[in-house]
């Protein structure tokens, strides 16, 4: 028998349905009597059926929000506040960026901050971010910022239609590409990157060195190694010196990745990998030649037949499997660094999305000629990437 006392000494209990019902049902007959007709189409039954519907709905809600205090099921504001504690912080959003955009017209032409131009094609919209005069040739150099958030991408030339009408102002280009922004991380990826900079506090350690690197701006993925021996050592592939650390590396800039592990790794120990940066330390003036790697890229192509009915399976299979890929669904890290790519784990990703399509063969191929239902084994120095595109639906 359930009991409206959800939580307990043990936690929050949530009970079956069918328990909260018997005992409301028991509770109903206890007043009026044993004789009550509760069947659902009775004015008394709906009465029955509401007073079920809101314990459990309380149930439920107290679940939840006990689950806020653990931070691999915690999310929004819950995950933030617990995350704070270790002195880490959710990815925040950011606009993209195009500097060295060429603006021109008459000669003195004022143009104030937050004018706006708009993208060629797509038609978003970007604002000067600092107020410039057109110079004696009539040309200045400004620095537009994206309305609105999210990785908006923009090719050199794009940025090519004046919104703002200022007089005397007449052409605008981008000769340089945009800096894409980010949406705000996701409650997937925060959890994950969470787990992965458990060691910030801490240095030397393998921990310490991946929480570093993982709590540094763009890195998206690594592999880390370390040879403690006296003598050169292969580890999975990769030719190891002495007494020294490995690091495959995929996004984040050369220099701040080179300044996470001079701060980080065992005193006296080297380097590896085909990247070097030259690092001043801060404390001795010391300089050093941090080495990493970063990885190749091993273009997939994926191959799906599968049967989906009514379901708009074209659409839902790509996208499922692109939000795996880019370890937008739970458990799932995704292509990363080092980490193979299983037909399983694919067909599975749909599954997850929408568990009505059947999938029947997932095959892939890095050349789109040669097809395979294995997992493609992928070593600790390259990493897998596909694209819509590359991913073909074949109904059945």
């Amino acid at each position: 028998m359930a009991s409206f006392q959800f939580i307990t000494s043990n936690g929050v209990i949530v009970p079956d349905t069918a328990d909260i019902r018997e005992e409301v049902i028991s509770q109903w007959k206890a007043a009026f009597g044993h004789d009550l007709d509760v069947s659902p189409e009775t004015p008394q039954g709906v009465m029955i059926t509401a007073e079920i519907e809101a314990r459990d709905s309380v149930a439920r809600n107290n679940a939840d929000l006990a689950n806020q205090i653990n931070p691999d099921l915690a999310g929004g504001v819950f995950l933030d506040g617990i995350w704070s504690l270790m002195g880490g912080g959710r990815r925040q959003a950011t606009r993209s960026l195009i500097s060295g955009v060429v603006l021109g017209g008459q000669a003195g032409t004022d143009i104030l901050a937050g004018a706006r131009a708009a993208v060629e094609g797509t038609g978003a919209l970007f604002e000067l971010l600092t107020s410039v005069t057109l110079g004696t040739d009539g040309r200045a150099l400004a620095t537009f910022r994206a309305i609105d958030y999210g990785p908006i991408t923009v090719s050199a030339g794009q940025l090519n239609a004046i919104v703002t009408g200022v007089l005397g102002w007449e052409t605008i280009s981008n000769p340089a590409d945009a800096v894409p922004g980010r949406l705000e991380e996701s409650d997937i990826a925060a959890r994950r990157r969470r787990r992965q900079t458990l060691g910030l506090q801490s240095v030397a350690l393998p921990e310490a060195i991946i929480s570093r690197l993982y709590d540094t701006e763009g890195v998206r993925s690594l592999v880390f190694r370390e040879n403690y021996t006296d003598l050169p050592l292969n580890i999975d592939g990769v030719v190891l010196k002495p007494h020294s650390i490995y690091v495959c590396v995929d996004g984040g800039d050369d220099a701040v990745i080179a300044g996470a592990l001079l701060d980080t790794k065992t005193l006296g120990a080297g380097w590896n990998g085909s990247v070097a940066v030259t690092v001043i330390d801060q404390a001795s003036s010391q300089p050093y030649q941090v080495q990493f790697d970063r990885p190749q890229v091993v273009p997939v192509f994926i191959r799906v037949t599968a049967r989906y009915n009514n379901l708009d399976g074209q659409q839902i299979i790509p996208e499922s499997i692109m939000a795996y890929v880019n370890g937008r669904l739970e458990g799932d890290a995704g292509f990363v660094v080092g980490n193979p790519v299983s037909p399983f784990e694919l067909a599975s990703a749909v599954n997850q999305v929408e568990p009505r399509i059947f999938i029947k063969r997932v095959e892939i191929s890095t050349d789109g000629h040669d097809w395979q239902s294995d997992v493609l084994p992928i070593s600790i120095q390259q990493k897998a990437q596909t694209s819509v595109g590359a991913i073909q639906v074949l109904p059945t």
